[in-house]
């Protein structure tokens, strides 16, 4: 079983090598060992994006995963060498990208007004985003005390996905006050935008 020590590298490279582990093998097991929360979940949530099974066990303050692929992921199968044309019909990928907790520069009052605004117009748009992510400062407006939470909620009833990243919140020492959404990390934040149609930042 191929062993491999992630402690100490920070993200996304414990998913990354995880990945490359997992695209090299047809069948079998991988051991990941990471030391802290936030690389446990993200590959674990990795993993099971990609079809495999995820055993964690604790040692000390480290975590010891072991990732059984029983089969090929659940990427595109490999006689299709592009991206599968959208109907013309079919409304664009938005994805919003959310970097601070205000909109725009210049003053803080007036850009807290209208990031509020931004965020209650989203859910009565013509054409609403697929999912939103907030990294740095923005991570502020997904967590408790926000009040933007209201808006951000109504979102996620209408189908919306809202990602805040893990780094970001250990960063601000808000992991633990997370009130909408999950946790996602900078791998997932790249092919999130990478795949969009378009990116809207307020």
């Amino acid at each position: 079983m191929q062993v491999l020590d992630c402690r100490g590298l920070a993200c996304p490279q414990p998913v990354l090598k995880t990945k490359e582990a997992l695209d090299g093998l047809d069948l079998g097991e991988v051991q990941v060992i990471v030391d802290n929360p936030a690389a446990r979940d993200n590959v674990t949530r990795f993993a099971q994006s990609q079809g495999a099974v995820v055993e964690t066990t604790a040692q000390g303050s480290d975590f010891v995963l072991t990732v059984a692929k029983t089969g090929p992921g659940r990427g595109a199968p490999a006689e299709i060498t592009g991206p599968t044309p959208r109907p013309a019909t079919a409304a664009p990928q938005v994805v919003v990208k959310v970097t601070g907790q205000y909109m725009g520069d210049g003053s803080k009052e007036l850009g807290r007004v209208l990031m509020k605004a931004f965020l209650k117009t989203l859910s009565e748009a013509t054409i609403k985003p697929r999912t939103l992510v907030f990294y740095n400062t923005g991570v502020y407006l997904t967590c408790a005390g926000s009040e933007h939470l209201d808006a951000l909620r109504h979102l996620v009833q209408e189908g919306v996905e809202i990602m805040s990243c893990g780094t970001c919140l250990d960063f601000f020492g808000l992991k633990e006050q997370l009130a909408v959404g999950r946790v996602t990390n900078m791998f997932e934040i790249v092919e999130t935008l990478s795949g969009a149609d378009r990116i809207v930042s307020p």
